[in-house]
C-alpha cells in the first residue's frame, strides 16, 4: 500500500504539469511509476536496490548495474562460479564486495586470519541464517547444514558418538576393505569386456554404499549394479539445485518458469525421503540383538533413541532431515576427493610412483591394514589426498550471515545482515597463502624430512585448518574428516597395487561442475588394466 501511495503521489506531482487530456488516473499511475524508477536508478546507480552504499569499499567492488547490482554477472558465471570468484580476487585483492537483490551485500574474504575471525573468534555472530534456511528448508529441513545455535549443537553432539577410534579400527579391514574388493570386481569385469570406466561414477557408488550402510543401515549395493542409480542421481540433481538457489535470489519464481522444474525437484525429494523412511521404519521395528550378539550402534541408532528434556523423541520427519544432511557429507567428501585424486595421479605419474614406493616400503606385500599405519606411517599417501582436497575442496565455497555489525581484523566493516562469503577453492590458489606454485599439484608441500620415519618421504605436516579449510574449521570442523581420509587411503592403496590407470585418449582437463560440492563437469573416463610387476 505504501508503494502504491508513493507512486500516486509522484503521478499527481508530475501530472500537475501535464495537459488536461493526459491527466487520467492510469496515466498518472504509470507516470508516477516511471518517475519512481528514474529516482531509484539515480539512488542505486551501481548496486542492488535497498542496499546501502559503501564508499569505504571503493576500489574493492566490481562495477554493478542499477537496481540489480552484480546479479547479472553472477548468473552469467553460474556454470563457472569458482574461477569467476578466483579472477575477481586476483583483480581486487583478498576482500571484495558484490550486491544482489533480496540477498543484499556479499563481502568475500580470502585470507586465513579473516576466516579464523569468522569461523572461530567471533563465530556466534556469523550464522547460516536465512541464506540457507530460506533457500534450502524444503530440501534439507532442519538438519545440521541449515541449523545454528542449540539445534546445530544437538545434531553435532549426537552424531559425534559414532565417529570414534574404535569405530575407525573396525572399518580398515572391514567395510572399507570390502568396498575396495567390490570395486576391484567391477574393474575386472570391465577389463574382461575391454571397456573403459567412469571413475567418478564408481567412486560415488562406493562411498554411497559405505556411508549408507555404516551410519544408517542402508544396503544400497549400488557399486555391484550396472545402470542408473536412482538414489545417487536424485542426490546429484539436488546438489546442483542447492547451488543454483544460493546464486539466484529469484529461484522461487524462475523454477516455476522452467517446464517441469518444480516437479523434478519434488520427485528427487520423494526418492530421498523414501529411502530415509525405509531405514527409519526398519530400525523402529528391529531387535538390535543378532545371533552374533548386539549390533554396533550406528548414527541412526543415536538419533532415533535420543530423548529431549520433555521425554519426547524425534519424529520421522526430523529423522529424514538427519538422513539427507549427513548423506551429503558422507558420500561426496570422499567420492569427489578420490575422483580428483586419481585424475592427478594419472596426470602426474611421478606421484603414483612415489605412492607405490611408500606402500611397498611401509606395508610390504601385506593386504592387512592397521589404523596406526594409515593415520601415521603413510605420509606421502596422505599428502596426495590432502593436496587433492586443497585444490578441490569438497565444499568449495560457503557463506555466513552477520547477526550484528562487526569489524574484521583488517579493518573491513561488516554491517548487520551482510553475507560474508569465502571460497576454499580460491584460497588454495592464492600465492600469498601457498606460494608461487599454489595452483600446481605438489604433494611434497605437506612433507618434512624425518630420519626416524619408516616412510622414505619423511613425515606429514598438517597445516592450520584456517589455511586449509577443506574440512571446514573452528567448532564446525567436519566430524567425518578421519572417516573420509581412511576410506580414501584404503581404497587407493588397495587398487593402485593391482591396477594401472590411463585417461581416455584426448581426455579434456576436467573442470568443476556448478554444485554445492565439487564434482567434475564430465565423466572421468579411464582405461583400467591389470598391473604386472
Amino acid at each position: 500500500m505504501a508503494f502504491i501511495t508513493l507512486v500516486r503521489m509522484l503521478g499527481d506531482l508530475v501530472g500537475a504539469h501535464l495537459p488536461v487530456y493526459q491527466q487520467s488516473a492510469t496515466s498518472k499511475f504509470f507516470t508516477g511509476a516511471f518517475a519512481l524508477l528514474v529516482f531509484a536508478i539515480f539512488k542505486y546507480p551501481d548496486r542492488a536496490i535497498f542496499v546501502r552504499p559503501r564508499p569505504d569499499l571503493k576500489g574493492q567492488a566490481p562495477r554493478g548495474y542499477p537496481l540489480v547490482g552484480n546479479m547479472l554477472e553472477i548468473i552469467w558465471n553460474r556454470e563457472n562460479q569458482l574461477d569467476a570468484y578466483l579472477e575477481t580476487h586476483k583483480r581486487y585483492g583478498p576482500v571484495f564486495t558484490k550486491t544482489v537483490p533480496i540477498m543484499g551485500r556479499y563481502i568475500a574474504i580470502n585470507t586465513p586470519h579473516l576466516l579464523e575471525h569468522i569461523l572461530k573468534n567471533n563465530m556466534d555472530n556469523y550464522v547460516k541464517g536465512y541464506l540457507f534456511s530460506h533457500h534450502l528448508r524444503d530440501i534439507l529441513g532442519h538438519g545440521i547444514f541449515v541449523s545454528d545455535g542449540a539445534q546445530w549443537r544437538f545434531h553435532r553432539k549426537t552424531a559425534s558418538n559414532v565417529f570414534t577410534t574404535r569405530f575407525y579400527r573396525s572399518l580398515v579391514n572391514g567395510a572399507f576393505k570390502s568396498g575396495a574388493e567390490e570395486l576391484c570386481r567391477v574393474f575386472d569385469r570391465n577389463i574382461a569386456r575391454g571397456t573403459m570406466v567412469d571413475l567418478q561414477s564408481l567412486f560415488s557408488r562406493l562411498t554411497l554404499d559405505a556411508f549408507g550402510k555404516l551410519t544408517f543401515g542402508m544396503d544400497f549395493q549400488s557399486l555391484s549394479k550396472d545402470g542408473p542409480n536412482e538414489f545417487g542421481d536424485a542426490f546429484d540433481f539436488l546438489a546442483v539445485e542447492f547451488d543454483a538457489r544460493v546464486t539466484n535470489p529469484f529461484w522461487f519464481l524462475t523454477d516455476r518458469l522452467i517446464p517441469g522444474k518444480v516437479r523434478r525437484v519434488q520427485k528427487a525429494l520423494e526418492i530421498l525421503d523414501s529411502y530415509a523412511q525405509q531405514a527409519i521404519t526398519k530400525r523402529r521395528c528391529e531387535d538390535r540383538t543378532t545371533a552374533e550378539g548386539p549390533r554396533t550402534r550406528d548414527m541412526l541408532d543415536f538419533f532415533i533413541n535420543y530423548r529431549f528434556e520433555d521425554g519426547t523423541a524425534m519424529d520421522d520427519e526430523a529423522l529424514r532431515d538427519v538422513f539427507k544432511n549427513f548423506m551429503i557429507a558422507g558420500r561426496d567428501t570422499t567420492a569427489q576427493g578420490l575422483t580428483w585424486m586419481f585424475y592427478h595421479l594419472m596426470a602426474n605419474p611421478h606421484a603414483l610412483t612415489n605412492l607405490r614406493k611408500e606402500v611397498a616400503v611401509v606395508m610390504g606385500d601385506s593386504d592387512e591394514f592397521e589404523y596406526e599405519t594409515l593415520t601415521q606411517r603413510l605420509p606421502y599417501a596422505k599428502a596426495v589426498f590432502y593436496e587433492t582436497l586443497r585444490l578441490y575442496p569438497p565444499v568449495p565455497k560457503n557463506g555466513k550471515v552477520a547477526l550484528e555489525d562487526d569489524i574484521l581484523p583488517d579493518g573491513t566493516r561488516i554491517d548487520k545482515g551482510d553475507i560474508v562469503v569465502f571460497s576454499n577453492y580460491c584460497m588454495a590458489r592464492s600465492t600469498d597463502i601457498w606460494g608461487e606454485d599454489a595452483e600446481r599439484f605438489v604433494p611434497e608441500r605437506w612433507l618434512v624430512e624425518d630420519s626416524a620415519a619408516l616412510s622414505p618421504f619423511g613425515r606429514f605436516r598438517m597445516e592450520s585448518t584456517f589455511k586449509f579449510p577443506s574440512f571446514n574449521a573452528g567448532p564446525r570442523i567436519c566430524l567425518g574428516q578421519t572417516f573420509a581420509t581412511i576410506e580414501a587411503l584404503v581404497t587407493t592403496i588397495y587398487v593402485v597395487r593391482r591396477y594401472d590407470f590411463a585417461l581416455a585418449p584426448n581426455h579434456p582437463v576436467p573442470k568443476p561442475k556448478g554444485s554445492v560440492t565439487i564434482p567434475m563437469m564430465e565423466e572421468l573416463k579411464t582405461r583400467v588394466s591389470h598391473r604386472h610387476t
